[in-house]
């Protein structure tokens, strides 16, 4: 027998499942908790939860995580160090550590400007301690990445940090996407990285040889070590590979998809059995990204959702994920008795929430901490403890203790309030602490100035309304239609008629709104049967919960294929001649058919050279080939059409490599 080991690694579960690859049979499936103090433990679990697996069968192990994707969202990571060549930004960028020195190159490839090396050295001396990772970002650099590679090197010859260059992640225009895409890129490596090493230590315990793929944000395949240069490229794989699964459990070919994890919900769009593209790239976290992957909405909701009441009693779920506190007091028993004090003596922090445990993760890399946030960790390396008992502990206020950096760079997690908690309260779960959970929904309520019941339904409904927000958006985006929602708009007056049930809207109304959709909702992922089939009579349409939906983005891992694509471009020379823009470098021929088939001959070689990098067999290669012109024949009969541009797509695709 030929077996398959999908691996999915989420921000709350690790979900695996082992399939025949002859047959494509599931042959058995199993979670367990992702713990982010070492992602190995969890990924060891899952493995050994898989029944009667004879290891020497695994021809392929299989990898995608929401890791990335979480990551983005939360705005965590490594610190990283940008530097702008020839460009000053003019939109917020994802990191505060940004250096611009002269440079970059116009539109036909040449310099704009002489680059300024001399001033590298002073920023990466100036940077170091306070980042992890350079990003470099140079004007125009998809036209000529020449001076983006001499900074690269130099950065490399004076630290030893990884560095990231624009240009080897995408080759489409847009200076500020391109650059937030790089900087995202180097602040998910040591994520993916720490992945990685996890999986393989399990792999190796257990002496599994067997290659190890990883899910792509477009639902294809790549190798371990193409994923660690560009983790970027991870963002969404999670979704991605539910979405290939829902394809392979469902017989529906169309239909709305939505994946409901512990961290966020994504829904995206089933069509003829395939999932749409994002044409723009990915939007994770609010940022856009020049990465190619599946058309999929996201929002900061799942199971493992902050529950929070702010000080003015206003009600929010997410974006921030936490541990779960019925789950945080089954680990750790002294917690009891840390929110059962918290309780009793009525604390209600100002910027933070009752509930609020800090949980030591690891130490910070290349970042100097406070006296104060070093006694914080000290403090909770041995046992995690409640922020109201840290300020007693430290013999400081709690609302000025400083761990929100910590929390941001990865080094502590929160436990506080979630959904699953609420499930806990009203019995739908019964796996951790129930008494715990009461106690926090208690608290919660009490501080949002409503019994239990009461709040358990305001947070019911606030999680009904964000889904059916994220789907809606989804719709009108399909239908180009922009979707505008803002405090105090119609669209949200609407929406919230169409979606919030709530006793005061039925008093006294004239109008009654309602939504329909006339496309099956696809549920996937753990939770979605406590939420889903009130979201679908909202929208009036038919929900379908497939078999194993639970283990879906595993099941997709396996599915997928090894597909990778180029874009090159011939654009006319300045006087004379042709220039190719190849994604490494700029050549120049004075024919254009030499640069037609100088670019056919070398992009065919370098799209087969990185799929099999990726790991790829049995490799297809496709050439796209345009050439555009711009036509006088309307105006001129005389005058001959004016060559603009010709466009090259070369695709290659194959089936990931066994052992």
């Amino acid at each position: 027998m030929k077996i398959a080991l999908g691996i999915d690694t989420g921000g709350t579960y690790t979900d695996g499942v082992t399939m025949d690859i002859n047959e494509g049979v599931i042959h058995d499936k199993a979670k367990a908790l992702t713990t982010r103090q070492d992602l190995s433990i969890g990924i060891n679990k899952c493995i050994n939860n898989l029944d009667s697996i004879d290891y020497s069968d695994i021809e392929m192990v299989s990898l995608s995580t929401t890791l990335a994707t979480n990551a983005t969202v939360e705005g965590q990571g490594c610190e990283v160090g940008l530097i702008l060549i020839g460009f000053e930004p003019d939109r917020e960028i994802p990191t505060e550590y940004v250096a611009q020195i002269k440079g970059g190159h116009n539109i036909k490839g040449k310099p704009k400007d002489e680059l300024e090396l001399n001033e590298v050295k002073e920023i990466v001396d100036e940077m170091k301690g306070k980042v992890d990772a350079f990003a470099i970002s140079g004007y125009l650099s998809v036209r000529n990445p020449e001076h983006e590679v001499q900074v690269r090197e130099l950065v490399k010859e004076l630290i030893d940090y990884p560095v990231v260059c624009a240009h080897e992640l995408t080759s489409s225009l847009g200076i500020h996407e391109r650059t937030a895409t790089a900087v995202l890129n180097a602040r998910l490596i040591p994520i993916i990285t720490e992945l990685i090493e996890a999986v393989k230590e399990s792999l190796a315990k257990k002496n599994i040889d067997a290659p190890l793929m990883i899910v792509k944000g477009d639902g294809s395949l790549i190798s371990e070590r193409v994923a660690r240069e560009k983790p970027i490229e991870t963002v969404l794989s999670g979704p991605a590979s539910s979405l290939i699964g829902a394809t392979y459990l469902t017989d529906f070919e169309d239909g709305i998809v939505v994946d409901m994890g512990g961290t966020t919900t994504d829904v995206a769009f089933l069509r003829d059995g395939t999932p749409t593209l994002n044409k723009e790239g990915a939007m994770v976290g609010g940022w856009l990204t020049r990465v190619q992957a599946v058309d999929v909405a996201t929002i900061g909701i799942g199971g493992d959702s902050h529950i929070q009441v702010s000080k003015d009693g206003l009600l929010e779920v997410g974006p921030q994920r936490v541990f779960p506190i019925s789950w945080a007091v089954a680990e750790h028993k002294h917690l009891k008795k840390q929110l059962m004090e918290n309780k009793r003596e009525e604390y209600f922090p100002v910027s933070s929430q009752p509930t609020d445990i800090l949980f030591f993760i690891k130490e910070p890399l290349h970042v100097d901490l406070t006296s104060t946030e070093s006694k914080i960790i000290k403090l909770i390396q041995d046992k995690p403890q409640s922020l109201y008992h840290l300020g007693k502990k430290l013999e400081k206020d709690p609302n000025i203790l400083p761990w929100e950096r910590l929390v941001s760079i990865g080094s502590i997690h929160r436990a506080s309030l979630t959904p699953t908690d609420i499930l806990h309260a009203t019995k739908k779960l019964e796996i951790w602490n129930n008494q715990v959970a009461e106690i926090g929904v208690e608290m919660a309520a009490s501080r949002y100035g409503t019994e239990s019941q009461e709040f358990i339904k305001a947070v019911y409904e606030e999680i009904y309304y964000k889904i059916a927000l994220v789907i809606s958006e989804m719709l009108l985006k399909n239908q180009e239609v922009q979707f505008d929602w803002e405090e105090d708009s119609l669209t949200e007056f609407l929406l919230e008629k169409m979606f919030k049930r709530v006793e005061e809207q039925d008093e006294g109304g004239l109008i009654e709104f309602s939504g329909k959709i006339d496309l099956p909702i696809i549920a996937i992922g753990a939770p979605v049967e406590a939420y889903f089939p009130e979201v679908a009579e909202r929208f009036n349409t038919i929900l379908r919960i497939p078999s194993h939906s639970e283990v879906a983005n595993a099941v997709g891992t396996i599915t997928g294929k090894v597909i990778e694509r180029v874009e090159i471009l011939i654009k006319p020379g300045d006087q004379r001649g042709y220039v190719v823009h190849l994604p490494w470098e700029v050549k120049r021929f004075n024919e254009l058919k030499d640069a037609v088939e100088f670019v056919k001959k070398v992009g065919k070689e370098y799209v087969k050279d990185i799929a099999k990098r990726s790991g790829a067999t049995d490799l297809k290669v496709t050439v796209d080939h345009e050439d555009v012109y711009s036509s006088f024949s309307q105006l001129d009969p005389d005058k001959k059409d004016l060559y603009v541009e010709s466009r090259f797509k070369i695709v290659a695709m194959g089936r990931p490599k066994l052992r």
